[in-house]
């Protein structure tokens, strides 16, 4: 490197990253976290240099004509010297550009407003599992049979049914006194009656203080259904060949996600997504929907893993595409192994994490309550009929069938002495035409 000779650093201007304030002394302010490394890296190497930023904002995508768009076209270009905006060290761009040991490892995750929705219809019987209902139901009926066998002809296998039901209900038990001869199986029904009572109040009262949620998309399996069904969009970043990504994918699911999201033209700027990528939008119909972003982890990290959002935020264990993030450098460049050197050392002093941390307390700190209360979860709180549908359903069925019960046992003794009256004057008539 010649001395005094600038290095060109091509960047984007984007929210908390990397953002690019004039002043009046001509030598822009930089804040966020890619830039307090870009700063850092500068005052170690003593060297001046100078930010740029390609005029379509975006990262860099090939070109058919071999070409290449936004950051990483610049340094094809030899318009700037390092490029740093959390570029993904992939294939083909190794091609291009040349790497320096990556700052950071990530992937792309998904990340989504949780909804307040809940499903209201018989909810009480989601307080265990399938599994755990099967168990339950072989095992009921198993004690069913051992009893019956135990009590021989003493009881039916209905009034057994419905007294070990009843058990569960926390009702007393009242069989034949034979059954005192075998007191391990009953004493082993009834701790058996206890826990399961016991589990399955806990969790109803759980449920009746807080309702619980509809089912969660968590994969991105669920996620491809979701976007399928017309339930949910997923966004990702502009500038970026995510969606190809998806759609070169062995994986059905994931290949109908990215077909979906070229079809649809969903896409966030590099800015939305460094500032508010989960705003809520509408579709055309004007039907809400719950939209989800695609993109790395360390931004939901840095926007979602503080405050109130922890709870508020979903955001995937599941990912693809994992890789890890580098400044990006023109072929040639002269430095290359200067600035892995220091690079390394801030990484391992964890000076970066400190950048990530600090900026997303700043940026939790900036809001305003009403920007914090990003979900109502206020209506999660407060119980109302929605959430008592399925007793009152139950309820209704109940006096329903218990009025029917009773209307026939009205009916059923007068209708048998008109029948046996009916009966009696056939039998006289007969009687009589035989004479």
């Amino acid at each position: 490197m010649k001395p005094g000779k600038k290095w060109l650093i091509s960047t984007l201007n984007r929210s908390r990253l990397f953002e690019i304030f004039p002043s009046s002394d001509g030598k822009p302010k930089l804040h966020g976290i890619e830039a307090e490394l870009i700063k850092t890296l500068m005052t170690k190497i003593g060297v001046d240099y100078e930010i740029v930023t390609p005029d379509d904002g975006q990262y860099g995508i090939e070109l058919s004509s071999g070409n290449w768009t936004g950051i990483i076209g610049m340094l094809y270009r030899g318009e700037a010297d390092i490029g740093i905006a959390n570029l993904g060290m992939f294939e083909d761009r190794f091609r291009t550009v040349d790497f320096s040991f990556p700052y950071l490892s990530d992937g792309l995750y998904f990340s989504y407003i949780k909804s307040a929705n809940r499903e209201q219809l018989f909810s009480f019987i989601r307080m265990f599992d399938f599994s755990t209902w099967m168990f339950f139901l072989a095992s009921f009926l198993l004690a069913s049979v051992v009893i019956l066998i135990v009590l021989k002809d003493q009881e039916t296998i209905s009034s057994i049914m419905l007294y070990l039901f009843g058990s569960f209900l926390g009702q007393t038990l009242m069989f034949h006194k034979q059954i005192n001869e075998w007191k391990v199986i009953f004493l082993s029904w009834m701790l058996f009656a206890f826990i399961m009572s016991s589990v399955y109040s806990g969790a109803l009262s759980s449920f009746l203080v807080l309702p619980s949620e509809g089912k969660v998309v968590e994969t991105f399996v669920d996620l491809s259904e979701a976007v399928l069904k017309g339930s949910h969009r997923a966004y990702t970043l502009k500038g970026t060949n995510h969606a190809a990504f998806l759609r070169h994918y062995p994986e059905q699911y994931l290949q109908s996600l990215g077909k979906m999201i070229e079809e649809n033209d969903w896409h966030i700027t590099a800015d939305e997504m460094t500032q508010d990528p989960l705003e809520k939008k509408y579709s055309p119909d004007g039907k809400p929907k719950i939209d989800a972003v695609i993109g790395a982890k360390y931004i939901f990290k840095m926007l979602y893993e503080v405050g109130d959002f922890k709870s508020k935020v979903f955001v995937s264990e599941d990912r693809f595409l994992g890789g890890s993030v580098g400044i990006a450098f023109k072929k040639g460049f002269c430095c290359i192994s200067e600035v892995n050197k220091y690079i390394t050392r801030i990484v391992e002093a964890g000076i970066y994490d400190k950048f990530l941390k600090y900026e997303s307390l700043k940026y939790w700190f900036s809001l305003s309550s009403e920007e914090r209360n990003i979900v109502e979860i206020a209506e999660d709180r407060i119980l109302s009929i929605r959430d008592f549908t399925d007793a009152f359903l139950l309820l209704s069925a109940g006096l329903l069938i218990s009025c029917l019960v009773f209307i026939i046992e009205l009916i059923f003794p007068h209708l048998k002495r008109q029948y046996n009256k009916a009966r009696h004057r056939i039998y006289w008539l007969i009687f009589w035409l035989k004479k």
